[in-house]
């Protein structure tokens, strides 16, 4: 696995340091984040249920590699919402969904056609709505379930 991982690192940092920034490049970054996002939410998911195993928010904030961040922000034990605000809300740290989310907008609104006749793409449509809600929803409104459903079902966290 150590063998697997070291190439894998290689070839991300050949991707970020040597690649034209082009469409393949877009899409790659895009599908990265997406993939990031995905597992993020997967994670969050299985973690922070009310019925998760004793110390998985610990291994939620491990596998996440954010220990050192959350340590750093928070003085107080890991809790659930502590672990939602840093893990799936935090605009700043690239292991949190709202940055991929905010990749993913980025990418979308670089490729052609990303304004067709002044509206935005379908990708964007469906991208927008999910970072909007990211930014202003508060941890505490979100529960595991509601962190793998669409877009409409999120207008809830608002109320």
């Amino acid at each position: 696995m150590g063998i697997l991982v070291r190439k894998l690192s290689g070839f991300s940092g050949l991707v970020q340091d040597n690649m034209y920034r082009f469409q393949g490049w877009r899409f790659l970054t895009l599908g990265r984040a997406l993939e990031r996002a995905d597992a993020l939410t997967a994670l969050l998911h299985g973690l922070t249920d009310a019925d998760a195993p004793e110390g998985a928010l610990d291994l939620a904030v491990e596998v996440a590699d954010s220990v050192i961040t959350h340590r750093r922000r928070y003085s107080v034990e890991t809790s659930r919402d502590t672990v939602i605000d840093l893990l799936a809300l935090d605009a700043d740290n690239p292991r949190s969904v709202l940055f991929q989310m905010q990749v993913m907008r980025a990418q979308a609104s670089a490729l052609p056609n990303a304004l067709d006749n002044g509206r935005l793409s379908p990708l964007l449509r469906a991208i927008v709505p999910l970072e909007s809600l990211l930014s202003v929803v508060s941890p505490e409104k979100i529960d595991a379930d509601q962190l793998c459903t669409s877009a409409p079902s999120w207008q809830a966290f608002l109320t």
